[in-house]
């Protein structure tokens, strides 16, 4: 993992956290964190392209059932999170109508964004666990090389 791709992620991570409570940003800086995830999850997949296109090759390959189902949960997670932000968009009452693009107040749509989050938030969880060791050995590698190389 580079430290650039290690950054990106950590900034990923804290956005992704603020954004699961809008009471605690207030619902405007919400609105705007939640379009602003768009250009970090784009980032964070042209890091991860080399893994993904890795992955993908990978998925048939007999003794690859680890890299399956990290596939599989990132796929999962990508698709949760692009509901999440569609749904999001739909009942902007902040950011979208600042532009002057009409939004729906529609119980549906917001329902399948609160619920949404709830899964979210457990592939989430599970994408982090499955994924620990290598977050630990680029933290480690990231703080490491740099204590090297300030001696």
């Amino acid at each position: 993992m580079s430290r650039l791709a290690l950054v990106v992620d950590v900034v990923l991570l804290a956005v992704v956290l603020s954004l699961f409570s809008p009471r605690a940003t207030g619902l405007p800086l919400h609105e705007w964190i939640g379009l602003g995830l768009f250009g970090i999850i784009l980032v964070h997949l042209l890091l991860s392209w080399a893994w993904i296109a890795t992955s993908t090759r990978r998925i048939f390959a007999p003794g690859h059932r680890r890299t399956r189902i990290n596939l599989a949960l990132n796929w999962l997670l990508f698709v949760l999170v692009l509901v999440e932000v569609v749904s999001g968009v739909m009942i902007s009452r902040v950011a979208l109508p600042a532009f002057g693009v009409a939004t729906v107040e529609d119980g549906t749509w917001r329902a399948l964004h609160n619920q949404t989050l709830n899964w979210t938030l457990l592939v989430l969880g599970v994408h982090i666990a499955m994924n620990w060791q290598a977050l630990i050995r680029g933290v480690q590698r990231y703080f490491w090389s740099g204590a090297r190389a300030s001696e």
